[in-house]
């Protein structure tokens, strides 16, 4: 297995399943159907983001999205990761650990200090962040008001 930047075909191919990794990513919160994931991701990829992907024998088994964003809270450049993917039928094989720890040492190779993500409530992957040493340290809150009489 290795890990490297992905050429602008594989990125084209990754790209085509943004809205089914977004539905998986969000436990079913954002539609398969939508847009937003493709359009988010291409802004993203357009500020300087790329993927990382895990190949073995040609076969891309996993990919994550990084970049690098400005904290503005503090006024420094902190990594990000948009966007961490296994394929299913290669995943338990640790290829999630191994796909962070190849991007936090990219981002530690780029002098960059701090690594920030979102994660949805319920993702699975929130468990190996905080394992990695990732902390909370926001809560997004949603109320519905469609259909309430207030």
């Amino acid at each position: 297995m290795h890990f490297r930047k992905a050429t602008s075909g594989e990125t084209h191919q990754i790209l085509k399943l943004s809205s089914e990794v977004a539905y998986e990513a969000s436990i079913g919160y954002v539609s398969r159907k939508s847009e937003y994931p493709s359009q988010m991701t291409m802004s993203f990829l357009s500020r300087g983001g790329y993927y990382l992907v895990a190949v073995e024998d040609d076969i891309i088994k996993g990919w994550i999205l990084l970049g690098e964003s400005l904290n503005t809270f503090e006024n420094e450049m902190i990594g990000f990761i948009s966007e961490l993917y296994v394929i299913p039928k290669h995943r338990k094989q640790q290829l999630g650990y191994e796909l962070m720890r190849n991007a936090l040492s990219v981002f530690k190779q780029n002098n960059i200090h701090k690594v920030q993500l979102n994660v949805f409530e319920g993702n699975l992957a929130k468990n190996l962040y905080k394992k990695m040493g990732f902390q909370e340290i926001s809560t997004l809150m949603e109320i519905s008001l469609k259909g309430k009489n207030q």
